[in-house]
């Protein structure tokens, strides 16, 4: 039988009862034709189609699914019986609530920040460029290890076998003069290759370009030098234009007047800095050496290639690194090899996300124990309430009930108590989850990014 005639089994019980009614009018009429009184005519008629509610009962049971339909009769009885005991069905539905909620709200953090892969494409190619240095030190911190310097830039990009995109970029502030009301802005200075590897299309405009890292203008004492482009944020585009005719304008930042040349999508991050302004870092390759361990590492791996592949192909250059480029001013020989340099690449996401992972997940482990007391209390409630309707059920069985229908009976209610605590938990988490994004820490990663997950 189909769904479409269960669902229609009422109408279609108020139709056969109008054959039938419209059947015996029939024969009454016949009856009455031969003769016969009309009393006598309809009961000869009556008698002739049997017991009507045998008939009817037997068209309902042709239309219905049987099971559905005691399972709809099972959560109906159940709900009856929770209203009648409200104040432990409300104890009930409220710590089911709040165990579901909090656990659903902590989990939708855990997921957010430790499971969904970060907002690029194909996330997983993406790595940090870090490098341990034990001989280095003060120059090395324990968490990053020692950065890169402008000579292992050129020397890994121009001769790695395993790197679709390879770059540096580096954090910082600067000076925008040419708006009403001059401000300081938080910019990321990127080399060529950090967003070809990061792989998010600007919203309007293009990318910084090889051509764009060409310094204009030297920069004293330093390795770079001043390009004349620069990106906006979309942020920084909707607080000060709001239009692309934008493209092509010129800000100046810094002193130095520089075309605006893309904006880059809403919520866009370069790793974890959240910047106004992308700027092109432009290094004076004539004036480059060995030092300048300043530089963040970004890369996307070739498909199919591990990590530990990449970590040996950029082993195999650090002694090309070091014959290549001049030592400087305030070093001599092989100074650099004291240093034991060594990559230690990871992944983006671990270089996101940081230790914050073992504190997360020690408390998702202390909200689902939370939430397997809650279950052990209603638990309880519920044995309560089984003890309380022996009587019930004794009598039940007295008057032919099955075990297994009364068992089911009882797990249809507890399903019903369940499901009904589990809607209103949706609500509680999401409201936990809106109050520990508000009330967390500004330094939590990805933390503009969590959110429930619908599925």
């Amino acid at each position: 039988m189909s769904l479409r005639r269960f669902f229609r089994r009422a109408q279609w019980d108020r139709e056969r009862s109008e054959e039938i009614e419209f059947y015996l009018r029939i024969e009454t009429d016949e009856n009455v034709a031969r003769g016969l009184p009309y009393h006598e005519a309809r009961t000869a008629a009556l008698r002739k189609l049997g017991n009507r509610t045998v008939v009817r009962e037997e068209i309902y049971r042709m239309n219905t699914m049987t099971f559905l339909d005691t399972l709809v009769g099972d959560m109906r009885y159940g709900l009856r019986m929770l209203a009648r005991s409200p104040m432990s069905t409300a104890a009930a539905l409220l710590t089911l609530a709040i165990g579901i909620g909090a656990n659903g709200a902590v989990f939708s953090v855990v997921n957010s920040v430790l499971v969904r892969p970060l907002r690029y494409p194909k996330a997983e190619q993406l790595v940090a460029l870090h490098q341990d240095a034990p001989g280095a030190a003060g120059l090395a911190n324990a968490a990053d290890g020692l950065a890169l310097s402008p000579s292992m830039y050129f020397t890994y990009v121009e001769q790695n076998r395993t790197f679709q995109a390879l770059g540096v970029w580096t954090p910082g502030t600067a000076n925008v003069t040419s708006l009403a009301e001059p401000e300081q802005v938080r910019t990321v200075s990127v080399s060529d290759g950090v967003l070809q590897a990061l792989g998010v299309p600007p919203a309007a405009g293009r990318w910084l370009l090889a051509a764009d890292q060409i310094p204009q203008a030297p920069e004293p004492l330093s390795f770079t030098g001043r390009s004349s482009a620069v990106m906006l944020s979309y942020g920084y585009w909707q607080r000060h234009f709001g239009d692309q005719s934008v493209i092509g304008r010129n800000l100046t930042v810094d002193s130095l007047p520089r075309q605006i040349v893309g904006i880059m999508p809403k919520g866009f991050r370069v790793v974890k800095a959240e910047p106004d302004l992308i700027l092109p870092l432009a290094f004076d390759r004539g004036r480059v050496i060995l030092a300048g361990f300043g530089f963040l590492g970004i890369g996307r791996l070739k498909p199919g290639v591990t990590i530990a592949q990449a970590n040996a192909d950029l082993a195999r250059l650090l002694p090309v690194w070091m014959d290549t480029w001049s030592n400087g001013p305030n070093s001599n020989g092989r100074w650099y090899e004291n240093w034991k340099i060594r990559p230690k690449i990871r992944t983006l996401k671990q270089q996101v996300v940081g230790n914050v992972g073992d504190v997360l997940w020690m408390v998702m482990g202390t909200i689902a124990l939370v939430m397997l007391i809650a279950c052990a209390n209603v638990t309880n409630l519920l044995l309560v309430r089984a003890e309380a309707r022996q009587h019930e059920l004794a009598l039940r069985a007295a008057l032919g009930a099955k075990v297994a229908r009364m068992v089911r009976s009882l797990l249809v209610e507890s399903v019903t108590l369940g499901l009904m605590g589990g809607a209103l938990a949706v609500g509680v988490a999401y409201a936990g989850l809106r109050l520990l994004v508000a009330i967390g820490p500004a330094n939590l990663p990805r933390l503009n990014e969590i959110s429930m997950d619908a599925r």
